[in-house]
């Protein structure tokens, strides 16, 4: 199966699960307890397109195991894949050397893609006899009673944040956040999924990743921008093992994402892209930072190049359950 098939197959699950549900009830693949998917045997955690794939994965059959790999790899760990499961697809990249790139070249430039995508299908830990026992932590997400670990997260990245008001919103021209105050929020969750929305939105300024998405959408940017921003506090929260709590506004705010996709199935991917690269920045800024994300058998998605056209002036998030939630546009 082809990079585009995985592409327009997880675009796909999303809107017919947005056009067969109520939206009131729908809830996103990427909500809910949902820790980072990792490939067993090397440890490190997929990335882009590829975890939206296997938290679908994952919400459809009910695996509740961060731990994913290939045949072969459960294979080198000393556990089988049991007859008749089937596996997830996902995509790795390898990098091509600059002579390769010549020769798939017609006019023998060397300036073609660098990347070769390559497709491969894994199984979860929950598919395999005999998997390695899990480390007691490590698929732990749970919604907490207080966020020490993501107040931690949040000071680290330096980011200037306003409390007050009743809007959340990212505002360019003066490179803050605005934030209802804590108290107004019904839940912590709630509370930290807003506020890492904005910190995606911040990460994309000029001097941060300069992400701008009006060269790719055109007049969907804002609606791609709101798409990464969704995705990226997904993989924030993740990774820190905070559980994603929906509410009742936000299947209609994840509604509104549905013409981007039905257009452009690539959208989708793009967004997930950008969400891990602004994901990865901020965890960068964290003073005890570990391990890359890496580009081999794990399979992940290379990160483009940032355009350097500014954003426009203002980013809005979706405001707490109970708090009046910005404009859609």
């Amino acid at each position: 199966m082809s990079a585009t098939d995985l592409h327009t197959r997880v675009a796909a699950i999303i809107l017919a699960q947005l056009d067969a549900a109520d939206p009131a009830s729908w809830t996103p693949p990427w909500h809910g307890a949902n820790p980072m998917p990792r490939n067993a045997h090397t440890g490190r955690r997929y990335r882009g397109l590829n975890v939206l794939a296997l938290w679908c994965a994952a919400h459809t059959h009910g695996y509740a195991d961060a731990r994913w790999a290939t045949y072969r790899q459960w294979a080198a760990l000393g556990a089988q894949v049991r007859r008749a499961e089937r596996g997830t697809l996902v995509l790795f990249y390898k990098e091509l050397p600059h002579s390769a790139r010549a020769e798939a070249s017609d006019d023998n430039t060397a300036d073609r893609a660098p990347f070769v995508a390559r497709a491969a299908y894994v199984f979860n830990a929950a598919q395999v006899d005999t998997a390695p026992p899990v480390a007691s932590a490590s698929n732990s997400v749970a919604p907490p009673t207080s966020l020490p670990t993501f107040d931690t997260f949040v000071r680290a990245t330096g980011a200037r944040i306003n409390e007050g008001g009743t809007r959340a919103c990212y505002v360019p021209a003066t490179d803050t956040i605005h934030l209802p105050p804590r108290a107004t929020f019904h839940t912590p969750t709630c509370y930290a999924g807003t506020l890492a929305h904005e910190l995606i939105h911040w990460t994309g300024a000029p001097h941060r990743l300069a992400r701008d998405l009006t060269g790719r959408f055109g007049a969907r940017a804002y609606a791609a921008e709101e798409l990464t921003a969704e995705l990226g506090a997904a993989f924030v929260l993740a990774d820190l093992g905070i559980a994603r709590t929906p509410h009742s506004i936000h299947a209609a705010y994840c509604a509104s994402w549905a013409p981007l996709l039905r257009a452009d199935p690539h959208a989708l991917t793009h967004a997930a892209t950008q969400a891990s690269r602004a994901a990865d920045y901020l965890t960068a800024l964290q003073p005890d930072s570990r391990e890359g994300t890496g580009t081999g058998d794990e399979a992940c998605t290379p990160t483009p190049p940032a355009s350097q056209t500014a954003l426009p002036q203002t980013r809005k998030g979706p405001a707490s359950a109970g708090i009046p939630r910005a404009r859609v546009a």
